[in-house]
């Protein structure tokens, strides 16, 4: 699924808009320590895989990873009407989660994370 600058804009995009939307909007407590860590758009924008893992890195149990799929496939619709609302595109990519299993921008992407919620946090004190 490597690309134009076209899809990685997607992508990119895709991520953002998800990492935000899993951090702030989703309250199923089956994904409330998933991380996005990667997307991949195909070339004709009609598919997205969205790579995760949860903010700890750690192995998870199968019963556990299982409960985490069902919480994406659960939240699939509302993911994708959140993306469509951040992109400027006549449709909205199908999504296919897949467990990264080569997570080593876990510990990047929480401090992204955290800076947003520190963002967040100072903002809101401000008004």
């Amino acid at each position: 699924m490597n690309g134009s600058i076209r899809t990685e804009k997607v992508a990119q995009t895709i991520r953002e808009t998800l990492m935000n939307v899993l951090l702030r909007d989703v309250s199923d407590p089956r994904l409330s320590e998933v991380m996005v860590t990667d997307v991949k758009v195909s070339k004709d924008l009609h598919l997205a895989r969205v790579y995760y893992d949860t903010r700890d890195g750690a192995a998870l149990e199968e019963k556990k990873q299982k409960e985490i799929e069902k919480g994406l496939k659960s939240a699939t619709p509302f993911l994708r009407r959140k993306i469509g609302e951040a992109m400027a595109t006549k449709f909205t990519p199908d999504l296919r989660f897949e467990r990264d299993t080569h997570s080593g921008e876990v510990a990047h992407l929480m401090s992204l994370m955290d800076q947003i919620s520190h963002q967040d946090t100072s903002t809101s004190s401000e008004e």
